[in-house]
């Protein structure tokens, strides 16, 4: 029987079309599915729904987070994401949280020069561009993520280092990203494509 996967995430994550995966890296034993999560950091409502599916349940699930909702309340982001944790493992599926992926060191100025104009929006609503404090938030919550995982004992699914330039320099690489510095180039999901089976492979379900 083949192993169904499920990625929640924003409308950001759709544009991945993992559901197609299998066909573009020529692999068998897998069916993936996306289920947008809401448009906010909190896809509480959404995972309890997948989970009291009685048919077509997932044996996994792919927890993503978008760039777009940090900074934020980074502690209240740990509690939902361990909360979300439990409550996959009490329901006998097998949680793989993601990385965050970046955004890249021109995005807090073109956040700050060109975005607030648009919308009209205070422009330091995320501080002076060169605090840096979206990224600043974001490789926190991912450093948390990483070592939350491996306590655990969790596969982890490492968006972050597949589209960075390096550990040292841990912005997403410009070329990408769109103009925002923010979402996805099309070129940018082959590179993600490639991580999810060796992920997958790192923990077998219980």
């Amino acid at each position: 029987m083949k192993q169904h996967i499920l990625l929640i995430g924003a409308s950001v994550g759709g544009a991945w079309k993992i559901s197609s995966l299998p066909e573009r890296i020529d692999i068998d034993g897998y069916v993936f599915e996306y289920v947008h999560g809401g448009s906010q950091f909190d896809k509480s409502e959404k995972l309890k729904e997948v989970l009291a599916r009685q048919e077509n349940k997932p044996d996994r699930i792919i927890l993503k987070e978008c760039a777009a909702y940090f900074p934020g309340d980074l502690e209240l982001f740990k509690k939902w994401m361990e909360r979300w944790i439990a409550e996959c493992r009490e329901a006998g599926v097998e949680p793989i949280p993601a990385t965050v992926v970046p955004v890249t060191k021109l995005h807090a100025y073109k956040i700050f020069f060109g975005y607030p104009l648009l919308k009209r929006k205070n422009p330091l609503q995320f501080g002076w561009p060169f605090q840096q404090k979206r990224q600043r938030s974001i490789l926190q919550y991912n450093d948390w993520v990483r070592e939350m995982a491996a306590e655990q004992g969790l596969a982890l699914l490492d968006l972050e280092t597949a589209l960075r330039y390096s550990g040292k320099n841990r912005y997403l690489r410009a070329d990408l990203a769109r103009m925002d510095g923010l979402h996805l180039k099309s070129t940018a999901y082959p590179l993600l494509d490639r991580i999810v089976i060796p992920t997958l492979d790192k923990v077998r379900p219980s």
